[in-house]
């Protein structure tokens, strides 16, 4: 079998344009997970609230440290 510039040309050109398609939809669902708005977990946001409403029903109980 010979060798076949030509045919090997081909076969690159082919290759690199499935790469760089590829290249371009991974940019693409990147891009898009990073537009998306960053959202804390629920239970991240539950926690904080609740310990805030603790610390808003106590909050006449105990003095606060800058009016000391």
């Amino acid at each position: 079998m010979e060798y076949n510039e030509y045919a090997a040309q081909v076969l690159i050109r082919q290759r690199h344009a499935e790469l760089m398609e590829a290249a371009h939809r991974e940019a693409l669902a990147r891009a898009a997970r990073s537009a998306r708005p960053h959202r804390r977990p629920f239970r991240v946001a539950l926690g904080t609230g609740l310990i805030r409403w603790g610390a808003w029903l106590l909050r006449e109980r105990y003095p606060s440290t800058s009016s000391l």
